[in-house]
């Protein structure tokens, strides 16, 4: 029994130093410091959490998105907490397409998963997305969103608000489309996933 409790506690200091130093989110200047944990110190990225849709029933379009938070998550180079989510999108009653299904895959590499990030957003003239109606220091989320049918890469930011009905809901935006990163030359280069701003309601 001494054994084993001597083994567990040579190897917490080591556990512990393989994650230090716990730098907050809010403070990532993108340095990258290798071992080092980002970590959402004040539980930032958890009010974005949840299950959303956005709903046109005049065009039979909707868009889901599910969004799920993960801690201490490696990347080979340092440990972050991020947000990762999945999402279905169908136009005019089509199912374009769907990866919900993805998010009961436990990648070891989190950046499998088609929506994935942590970057948090406190400044309302943000290049991507200035918000002229938020409040001082508000917090807004930038997350890269893959579209699964063209292969291509963009920004999703995320603004949450409530409505007059005090529903909670998110604002998005999608931007700064990437060029294709398939080689198949029979798969569409046209980005599927609706680039204008949306409000999806909270479920």
């Amino acid at each position: 029994m001494k054994k084993i409790i001597l083994i567990i506690a040579l190897s917490f200091p080591s556990f512990i130093f393989c994650q230090t130093p716990i730098i907050d989110l809010l403070d990532d200047d993108g340095s990258a410091i290798p071992n080092a944990y980002y970590k959402d110190v004040n539980n930032l990225l958890d009010p974005f959490v949840g299950t959303y849709i956005y709903s046109d029933i005049t065009t039979n379009t909707s868009f889901k998105v599910v969004l799920v938070k993960k801690t201490l998550q490696f990347n080979g180079r340092y440990y972050e907490d991020v947000i990762i989510g999945e999402y279905q999108y169908i136009e005019n009653g089509v199912e374009k397409v769907s990866t919900i299904d993805e998010l009961n895959q436990n990648y070891s590499n989190y950046n499998k998963y088609n929506i994935v990030g942590n970057i948090l957003i406190n400044n309302n003239n943000f290049r991507y997305w200035r918000c002229f109606d938020c409040i001082s220091n508000e917090i807004r989320l930038m997350l890269t969103i893959n579209d699964d049918l063209s292969q291509r890469f963009a920004y999703l930011i995320l603004r949450r608000a409530t409505d007059l009905a005090g529903q909670e809901i998110i604002k998005i935006k999608i931007v700064n489309i990437s060029h294709s990163f398939s080689d198949n030359p029979n798969l569409s280069l046209d980005f599927v996933l609706p680039f204008t701003e949306l409000t999806l309601i909270k479920q």
